[in-house]
Protein backbone atom coordinates (compact mmCIF):
# COMPACT_ATOMS: atom_id res chain seq x y z
CA UNK A 1 0.00 0.00 0.00
CA UNK A 2 2.93 2.21 -0.29
CA UNK A 3 2.39 3.12 -3.57
CA UNK A 4 -1.16 4.40 -2.68
CA UNK A 5 0.14 6.60 0.29
CA UNK A 6 2.73 7.85 -2.51
CA UNK A 7 -0.17 8.80 -5.34
CA UNK A 8 -2.07 10.36 -2.27
CA UNK A 9 0.34 12.85 -1.57
CA UNK A 10 1.08 13.26 -5.03
CA UNK A 11 -2.52 14.07 -5.58
CA UNK A 12 -2.61 16.45 -2.67
CA UNK A 13 0.95 18.58 -3.73
CA UNK A 14 -0.80 18.75 -7.28
CA UNK A 15 -4.27 20.26 -5.02
CA UNK A 16 -1.66 22.66 -3.67
CA UNK A 17 -0.27 23.67 -6.74
CA UNK A 18 -3.54 24.27 -8.77
CA UNK A 19 -5.04 26.03 -6.10
CA UNK A 20 -2.79 28.95 -5.96
CA UNK A 21 -3.22 29.96 -9.64
CA UNK A 22 -7.07 29.45 -8.97
CA UNK A 23 -6.69 31.94 -5.90
CA UNK A 24 -5.04 34.45 -7.63
CA UNK A 25 -6.94 34.86 -10.11
CA UNK A 26 -10.29 34.82 -8.00
CA UNK A 27 -7.85 37.61 -5.83
CA UNK A 28 -6.68 39.90 -8.75
CA UNK A 29 -10.53 40.21 -10.20
CA UNK A 30 -12.08 40.69 -6.45
CA UNK A 31 -9.94 43.70 -5.33
CA UNK A 32 -10.13 45.83 -8.42
CA UNK A 33 -8.00 49.27 -9.55
CA UNK A 34 -8.21 50.45 -6.20
CA UNK A 35 -7.09 51.33 -2.51
CA UNK A 36 -3.23 51.77 -2.14
CA UNK A 37 -2.02 48.47 -2.34
CA UNK A 38 -3.09 46.22 -5.10
CA UNK A 39 -1.04 43.26 -7.02
CA UNK A 40 -0.91 42.04 -9.78
CA UNK A 41 -1.97 38.38 -11.25
CA UNK A 42 1.92 37.73 -11.28
CA UNK A 43 2.61 38.79 -8.36
CA UNK A 44 -0.30 37.00 -5.97
CA UNK A 45 0.62 34.09 -8.01
CA UNK A 46 4.70 34.25 -7.43
CA UNK A 47 3.90 35.23 -3.24
CA UNK A 48 1.63 32.37 -3.51
CA UNK A 49 4.32 29.50 -4.39
CA UNK A 50 6.53 31.30 -1.82
CA UNK A 51 4.35 31.71 1.09
CA UNK A 52 2.48 29.13 1.10
CA UNK A 53 2.85 26.22 -1.70
CA UNK A 54 6.06 25.56 -1.42
CA UNK A 55 5.84 24.86 2.75
CA UNK A 56 3.10 23.18 2.12
CA UNK A 57 4.40 20.24 -0.02
CA UNK A 58 7.69 20.48 1.78
CA UNK A 59 5.45 20.04 5.38
CA UNK A 60 3.23 17.30 3.44
CA UNK A 61 6.32 14.86 2.35
CA UNK A 62 7.73 15.44 5.46
CA UNK A 63 4.32 13.71 7.07
CA UNK A 64 4.60 11.37 4.29
CA UNK A 65 7.98 10.01 5.44
CA UNK A 66 6.73 10.06 9.04
CA UNK A 67 4.03 7.96 7.80
CA UNK A 68 6.42 5.13 6.01
CA UNK A 69 9.07 4.99 8.79
CA UNK A 70 6.33 4.76 11.63
CA UNK A 71 4.90 1.60 9.64
CA UNK A 72 1.64 3.36 8.54
CA UNK A 73 1.55 2.89 5.04
CA UNK A 74 -1.97 1.59 5.07
CA UNK A 75 -3.36 4.82 6.61
CA UNK A 76 -4.54 6.36 3.39
CA UNK A 77 -7.60 8.65 4.74
CA UNK A 78 -5.35 9.40 7.77
CA UNK A 79 -3.00 10.72 5.54
CA UNK A 80 -5.34 12.39 3.64
CA UNK A 81 -7.04 14.16 6.62
CA UNK A 82 -3.66 15.26 7.38
CA UNK A 83 -3.35 16.71 3.59
CA UNK A 84 -6.29 18.36 3.65
CA UNK A 85 -6.27 19.95 7.34
CA UNK A 86 -2.94 20.75 6.63
CA UNK A 87 -3.24 24.24 5.04
CA UNK A 88 -5.44 25.45 7.37
CA UNK A 89 -3.33 24.33 10.66
CA UNK A 90 -0.42 26.25 8.48
CA UNK A 91 -2.43 29.54 8.06
CA UNK A 92 -3.48 29.42 11.68
CA UNK A 93 -0.04 28.76 12.95
CA UNK A 94 0.92 31.99 10.49
CA UNK A 95 -1.53 34.09 12.58
CA UNK A 96 -0.13 33.09 16.11
CA UNK A 97 2.77 35.51 15.77
CA UNK A 98 1.49 38.08 15.07
CA UNK A 99 -1.43 37.79 17.32
CA UNK A 100 0.63 37.65 20.35
CA UNK A 101 2.55 40.80 19.63
CA UNK A 102 -0.45 42.66 19.52
CA UNK A 103 -1.68 41.32 22.45
CA UNK A 104 1.50 42.17 24.25
CA UNK A 105 1.50 45.58 22.38
CA UNK A 106 -1.55 45.86 24.26
CA UNK A 107 -0.22 44.76 27.51
CA UNK A 108 2.65 47.82 27.00
CA UNK A 109 -0.01 50.51 26.03
CA UNK A 110 -2.33 49.80 29.32
CA UNK A 111 0.92 50.17 31.35
CA UNK A 112 2.29 53.91 30.39
CA UNK A 113 1.68 56.94 31.67
CA UNK A 114 1.89 60.64 31.05
CA UNK A 115 4.38 61.82 34.13
CA UNK A 116 4.52 65.18 33.49
CA UNK A 117 3.39 68.27 30.86
CA UNK A 118 5.34 71.53 30.58
CA UNK A 119 4.58 74.58 28.33
CA UNK A 120 5.94 77.53 27.32
CA UNK A 121 5.88 80.15 24.26
CA UNK A 122 7.30 78.87 21.44
CA UNK A 123 10.28 81.75 20.43
CA UNK A 124 11.49 82.15 16.70
CA UNK A 125 14.98 82.46 15.69
CA UNK A 126 14.43 86.43 15.91
CA UNK A 127 13.10 86.13 19.22
CA UNK A 128 9.35 86.17 18.51
CA UNK A 129 6.36 84.96 20.31
CA UNK A 130 4.74 82.24 17.44
CA UNK A 131 3.04 80.18 19.31
CA UNK A 132 3.84 77.06 22.05
CA UNK A 133 6.26 75.05 22.84
CA UNK A 134 5.14 72.08 25.14
CA UNK A 135 6.85 68.87 26.35
CA UNK A 136 5.71 65.73 28.20
CA UNK A 137 7.05 62.99 29.78
CA UNK A 138 5.95 59.14 29.19
CA UNK A 139 6.86 55.93 31.04
CA UNK A 140 6.71 52.85 29.35
CA UNK A 141 7.20 50.38 32.27
CA UNK A 142 7.47 47.62 29.99
CA UNK A 143 8.34 49.75 26.74
CA UNK A 144 6.09 50.28 23.53
CA UNK A 145 6.78 48.11 20.24
CA UNK A 146 6.18 49.65 17.13
CA UNK A 147 4.42 46.73 15.72
CA UNK A 148 6.29 47.94 12.27
CA UNK A 149 5.04 51.28 12.16
CA UNK A 150 7.19 54.38 12.27
CA UNK A 151 6.41 56.31 14.70
CA UNK A 152 5.04 53.20 16.74
CA UNK A 153 1.67 52.13 16.49
CA UNK A 154 -0.27 53.61 19.52
CA UNK A 155 2.97 56.48 19.85
CA UNK A 156 1.69 59.18 22.56
CA UNK A 157 1.26 61.77 19.09
CA UNK A 158 -0.35 65.34 21.00
CA UNK A 159 -2.77 68.00 19.68
CA UNK A 160 -3.26 71.25 20.76
CA UNK A 161 -7.13 72.97 20.63
CA UNK A 162 -8.50 76.47 21.91
CA UNK A 163 -11.02 75.66 24.59
CA UNK A 164 -13.53 78.46 23.24
CA UNK A 165 -14.03 76.59 19.85
CA UNK A 166 -15.61 73.22 19.81
CA UNK A 167 -14.38 72.03 15.79
CA UNK A 168 -11.35 70.13 16.00
CA UNK A 169 -8.40 69.44 17.11
CA UNK A 170 -6.64 71.63 14.37
CA UNK A 171 -6.96 74.84 15.74
CA UNK A 172 -3.18 74.30 16.54
CA UNK A 173 -0.70 73.01 14.03
CA UNK A 174 2.25 70.83 14.79
CA UNK A 175 5.02 72.56 13.52
CA UNK A 176 7.83 70.42 14.62
CA UNK A 177 7.96 67.23 17.21
CA UNK A 178 10.47 64.97 18.37
CA UNK A 179 8.22 61.60 18.80
CA UNK A 180 9.52 60.07 15.58
CA UNK A 181 13.41 60.50 16.72
CA UNK A 182 12.57 59.46 20.10
CA UNK A 183 10.22 56.33 19.11
CA UNK A 184 12.36 54.80 16.17
CA UNK A 185 11.31 50.94 16.59
CA UNK A 186 9.09 51.65 19.68
CA UNK A 187 9.69 52.56 22.96
CA UNK A 188 12.58 50.97 25.51
CA UNK A 189 11.57 50.36 29.10
CA UNK A 190 11.78 53.76 31.22
CA UNK A 191 10.78 57.54 30.43
CA UNK A 192 10.81 59.34 27.31
CA UNK A 193 10.24 62.52 26.69
CA UNK A 194 8.49 64.28 23.62
CA UNK A 195 8.56 67.96 22.65
CA UNK A 196 5.96 69.26 20.49
CA UNK A 197 6.35 72.97 18.92
CA UNK A 198 2.94 74.10 18.14
CA UNK A 199 1.58 77.33 16.34
CA UNK A 200 -2.17 78.62 15.59
CA UNK A 201 -4.05 77.44 11.74
CA UNK A 202 -3.85 80.87 10.86
CA UNK A 203 -0.09 81.38 10.91
CA UNK A 204 1.50 81.45 7.31
CA UNK A 205 2.98 78.18 5.82
CA UNK A 206 6.50 79.37 6.22
CA UNK A 207 5.86 79.31 9.93
CA UNK A 208 3.55 76.43 9.78
CA UNK A 209 5.95 74.18 8.28
CA UNK A 210 9.26 75.80 7.61
CA UNK A 211 11.04 73.11 5.94
CA UNK A 212 8.48 72.47 3.40
CA UNK A 213 7.43 76.34 2.68
CA UNK A 214 10.38 78.17 3.06
CA UNK A 215 9.93 81.83 3.69
CA UNK A 216 11.50 83.21 0.18
CA UNK A 217 8.52 82.41 -1.35
CA UNK A 218 5.98 85.62 -0.80
CA UNK A 219 2.90 83.29 -1.03
CA UNK A 220 4.28 81.51 2.02
CA UNK A 221 4.22 84.49 4.14
CA UNK A 222 0.12 84.61 4.17
CA UNK A 223 -2.21 84.07 6.93
CA UNK A 224 -4.47 81.28 6.43
CA UNK A 225 -7.33 83.02 7.75
CA UNK A 226 -11.46 81.26 7.22
CA UNK A 227 -13.13 84.74 6.79
CA UNK A 228 -12.88 88.26 8.00
CA UNK A 229 -15.14 87.35 11.29
CA UNK A 230 -12.62 84.20 11.83
CA UNK A 231 -9.96 86.91 11.83
CA UNK A 232 -11.51 89.38 14.14
CA UNK A 233 -12.80 86.44 16.50
CA UNK A 234 -8.92 85.07 16.90
CA UNK A 235 -7.17 88.60 17.72
CA UNK A 236 -9.74 90.13 19.81
CA UNK A 237 -9.96 86.53 22.05
CA UNK A 238 -8.41 87.03 25.81
CA UNK A 239 -5.54 85.50 26.88
CA UNK A 240 -6.43 81.80 27.71
CA UNK A 241 -5.09 77.89 28.14
CA UNK A 242 -4.78 75.44 25.50
CA UNK A 243 -6.32 72.38 26.00
CA UNK A 244 -3.98 69.24 25.35
CA UNK A 245 -5.10 65.84 23.81
CA UNK A 246 -2.55 62.76 23.82
CA UNK A 247 -3.16 59.88 21.49
CA UNK A 248 -4.18 58.50 19.31
CA UNK A 249 -7.69 58.99 20.34
CA UNK A 250 -7.16 60.40 23.71
CA UNK A 251 -5.75 57.25 25.06
CA UNK A 252 -2.97 59.31 27.01
CA UNK A 253 -4.63 62.37 27.87
CA UNK A 254 -8.55 62.55 26.40
CA UNK A 255 -9.11 65.77 24.84
CA UNK A 256 -10.03 69.00 27.19
CA UNK A 257 -8.28 66.18 30.39
CA UNK A 258 -5.03 68.92 30.09
CA UNK A 259 -4.24 72.42 29.80
CA UNK A 260 -1.43 74.14 29.85
CA UNK A 261 0.06 75.85 33.01
CA UNK A 262 0.26 79.08 31.00
CA UNK A 263 -2.08 81.64 29.44
CA UNK A 264 -1.53 82.49 25.70
CA UNK A 265 -2.86 85.31 23.46
CA UNK A 266 -3.63 84.57 20.09
CA UNK A 267 -2.99 88.28 19.19
CA UNK A 268 0.62 87.78 20.57
CA UNK A 269 1.04 85.28 18.38
CA UNK A 270 -0.28 87.06 15.81
CA UNK A 271 2.12 90.15 15.97
CA UNK A 272 5.49 87.86 16.25
CA UNK A 273 4.01 86.63 13.16
CA UNK A 274 4.19 89.92 12.02
CA UNK A 275 7.49 90.43 13.24
CA UNK A 276 8.64 87.82 10.89
CA UNK A 277 7.36 88.61 7.62
CA UNK A 278 4.05 87.40 7.36
CA UNK A 279 1.48 89.69 6.03
CA UNK A 280 -1.86 90.05 4.95
CA UNK A 281 -2.69 89.00 1.76
CA UNK A 282 -6.29 89.59 -0.43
Amino acid sequence: MTASLTRRAVQLTAAYWVSVPVLATVIAFSQGQGGWLVFTWYELIAMGFAVYVVPLTALLWIGWAIFRVRGWKDAVVPFTIFGVMLPFAYYAASLVPGLLERYWHARQLAKARIEAITDEPLISAHAHPIGVRFAYRVTFPLGLSSLGQEPPADAPSAGLYLPYQKSTLMEFANRDSTLRQVSRGGFAVGTTTVTVDAVPMFMPLSIQLPNAFPASDPRNLCFRWKNAEDRARQLAAPPQTVLIEIGPYGRYVQRGGRGTAHAYRLADFYAGAQAEGARECP
